[in-house]
């Protein structure tokens, strides 16, 4: 067995040497020729018309393809640099006309940010006195106040701040504004909340429809006896116009009250009370929870009147106190 398959080996190595050597020998012949021919030379004559001396030269066929190859390349590199370069001045104003739009959009960009900051600018002072009512204080340098805003981002822009457009820093400076009014506005909102709840709490309406015809304060007496004090509002209206209570409480009493005539009187919270008097007819009793807003009696002469209204007074801590400004209405 291992006799037959080194017998084959050797002859497939025999066959390939004698196929080997018969390719190498008619590529060599073949070579032989191209050298040959390419040695060839070809005489090029050049004849005046003048009949003088005719100039010629040979040439081999090696250098005619040289030349004619290296005419090839230069024809072939020209073309491709002809339409290169048209390609290139295509791209080039193609990027011109992208730069002048981008450009244009820069310089909007610029003047909307300038525009911005200075609304920002122009909304500050109004922020500042909404905060000073809301909170009772004048005080408002804290509230621009954020030096520690967003730091690590702040520091990475300045670090490229001479590569960077000033825009950058200006929209950086209107976001840590608008923080600053969000956080100012959601401190207002509850100081508003916080006052709503008291105002709800508080006298805050108007009593009865109609037209005020005595203020708070010293006055010529209505009954001819010189000058008194009157403790609260008159607010005159026809004869059963309805009363209502100008804020949540409890009915302290309801009955006749002297002068007063018919008169209710209501205790609130944070120390106020309420007084109506010269009603006509009264519908709550005392010890009744009322809400604002709940009719409780109706206008009438009662008592020491010299017509029908509603003497509306309002005392807080047991003194009459002025009710035209708990009185939403705008007379």
């Amino acid at each position: 067995m291992k006799f037959r398959i080194k017998h084959y080996q050797n002859r497939l190595r025999l066959r390939f040497t004698e196929k080997f050597y018969m390719q190498k020998k008619r590529f060599g012949k073949t070579w032989e020729r191209f050298v040959e021919k390419g040695h060839e030379k070809m005489t090029i004559m050049f004849i005046p018309h003048n009949e003088k001396r005719i100039f010629n030269f040979q040439i081999s066929k090696f250098t005619i393809s040289f030349f004619v190859f290296l005419f090839f390349v230069i024809v072939v590199t020209s073309s491709y640099a002809f339409i290169r370069n048209a390609a290139v001045k295509r791209e080039e104003q193609r990027l011109l006309t992208t730069y002048l739009d981008i450009r244009s959009h820069l310089i909007r960009f610029e003047q909307m940010t300038n525009s911005i900051a200075e609304t920002v600018d122009d909304i500050k002072p109004e922020i500042e006195e909404l905060y000073g009512l809301a909170a009772g204080t004048g005080e408002t340098d804290d509230l621009w106040d954020m030096s520690d805003y967003d730091r690590e981002g702040t520091e990475e822009l300045n670090k490229m701040k001479n590569i960077l457009p000033d825009e950058i820093f200006t929209i950086k400076e209107i976001q840590k504004d608008i923080v600053c009014t969000t956080n100012t506005i959601k401190t207002i909102k509850n100081f508003v909340d916080v006052r709503s709840k008291v105002v709800k709490d508080t006298p805050s309406i108007v009593s009865n429809e109609g037209h005020i015809t005595s203020l708070f304060g010293w006055r010529r007496s209505p009954f001819g006896h010189g000058r008194d004090f009157h403790t609260g509002i008159d607010i005159a209206a026809s004869g059963g116009t309805l009363i209502r209570a100008t804020a949540p409480g409890e009915i302290i009493s309801a009955g006749w009250g002297g002068g007063y005539g018919k008169m209710i009187r209501i205790r609130h919270k944070y120390g106020f009370e309420t007084i109506y008097g010269h009603c006509r007819s009264i519908s709550i009793v005392p010890g009744q929870k009322i809400s604002k807003g709940q009719i409780i009696g109706s206008v009438g002469q009662t008592g020491n009147a010299t017509g029908n209204h509603c003497h509306y007074e309002i005392r807080l801590g047991g003194v009459p106190i002025n009710p035209y400004p708990y009185m939403s209405r705008i007379w």
